[in-house]
């Protein structure tokens, strides 16, 4: 479901990204940050799938979705994303993953080459923000 307080923009200045929003704007809502998920198992928190940058990505989004319904959110609240990764060309390869989560009305983001994650069998981490609709933000504390 589209969120409504998420508006983007695309600057006429600037080319049209077709794997992220340059811009967006947001009206409202409960910001909402998400520290960055890898993909560890929601079971007991080891690294799963060394060496499979696919399955890794899927975990990763798996995990951020998990993330999101504690708070009532979903991955169209996504304003922003930041993406590390010890191989770039290889998270290039498996980035197809990420829009069977991500459908439309892209977060902005970034995406940084790293030498190493908090384990040697972790691949790809991804720390996001969003904007929770006050009318699905579930209560916390």
């Amino acid at each position: 479901m589209a969120n409504p307080n998420k508006k983007i923009v695309q600057p006429k200045e600037l080319p049209r990204r077709g794997t992220h929003s340059q811009v967006v704007a947001v009206n409202g809502g409960t910001l909402v940050f998400i520290a960055g998920m890898t993909s560890r198992s929601e079971v007991d928190a080891h690294p799963v799938y060394p060496g499979d940058m696919r399955a890794q990505v899927r975990q990763v989004c798996e995990n951020l979705g998990r993330a999101l319904r504690s708070v009532g959110g979903e991955f169209s609240d996504i304003v922003k994303t930041t993406i590390f990764t010890t191989d770039v060309e290889e998270f290039r390869k498996a980035n197809e993953v990420r829009y069977e989560y991500f459908k439309a009305d892209y977060p902005t983001g970034a995406l940084i080459g790293v030498k190493r994650l908090a384990h040697p069998d972790l691949m790809v981490e991804i720390e996001a923000m969003a904007v929770i609709p006050a009318d699905r933000l579930k209560p916390v504390g």
